[in-house]
């Protein structure tokens, strides 16, 4: 879905710029939200827990991510470079969001129960952080996303936990609105590539022509398929899921790995005994 580019996203003055503003629509069935029935950990995640990943108004999907995919040139990045994530009644909020690159994810637990976070680069494979969790209300920073890329997090003790990150290097992105409008400003004028995605859904491409100070519209309509259809979850060992989980190859296996996040956000142990 998002791979580094062979050219470094440049800041330039862009005096007038254009705006793109659209929809995202989903064409096809809505996966119906899972039941997972929790065998350990009921006291932080209940007796059943429902997987909802999908916010969808008739057609339109709310929280998918839409970017220019081929711009390298353009207006400065935001200043906000902290991005949030929780554990909370053992799902992660929120499921799919976009940060920049540099940025800190402040990732907490709001459970009282262990959580052990992964965040995995799905283009190569690798675990890029680990957010390790005792208890309810630590905070764990992770400033691993160095360079753009689709990021998969995953909880090693509740396997039906998952999130999605894209990590971007420009600032020309949205997520879209409950409504499933998003819009796009400060576009120096030309032609892009733009992309609309939910990891629970697929993606879908377009291609759009900039003016200057002028507004241009484009509809997205996602259309699974072989090629474009939603990401295929990690495979963790599984608990009691269903409905039953499908027999796709998992996207990339788990294994033991030292934590990379700081030594200073590790949770800290009991104090020696005296």
């Amino acid at each position: 879905m998002i791979a580094p580019s062979s050219q470094p996203y440049r800041v330039v003055a862009v005096s007038v710029g254009g705006t793109i503003t659209g929809s995202v629509d989903f064409e096809g069935t809505v996966p119906i939200a899972a039941i997972v029935h929790p065998t350990s950990d009921q006291s932080a995640c209940g007796t059943s827990v429902m997987v909802k990943n999908i916010a969808v108004t008739g057609t339109r999907v709310g929280g998918a991510v839409v970017w220019l995919t081929d711009i390298r040139t353009g207006k400065a990045l935001s200043v906000e470079r902290r991005f949030e994530l929780t554990n909370d009644a053992c799902i992660l909020d929120p499921y799919v969001q976009v940060i920049s690159t540099s940025g800190t994810l402040n990732v907490s637990n709001d459970d009282r129960t262990l959580h052990t976070n992964r965040f995995i680069n799905v283009g190569t494979g690798q675990i890029v952080g680990v957010a390790p969790f005792n208890d309810d209300g630590e905070v764990v920073p992770v400033d691993k996303f160095r360079e753009p890329a689709e990021i998969e997090v995953v909880c090693e003790q509740h396997p039906w936990t998952h999130a999605w990150i894209a990590v971007l290097d420009h600032p020309y992105f949205a997520q879209t609105t409950a409504a499933g409008t998003f819009s796009i400003d400060g576009i120096p004028a030309g032609k892009y590539r733009v992309r609309a995605w939910h990891p629970a859904l697929g993606f879908a491409d377009d291609s759009v022509t900039v003016t200057a100070g002028q507004q241009t519209s484009v509809a997205f309509r996602i259309r699974p398929s072989a090629t474009n259809g939603p990401a295929v979850p990690t495979q963790v060992p599984a608990e009691s899921v269903r409905p039953a989980a499908s027999s796709t190859t998992p996207a990339v296996p788990i294994l033991p790995t030292a934590s990379s996040t700081p030594l200073s956000s590790a949770p800290k142990g009991p104090p020696p005994p005296r």
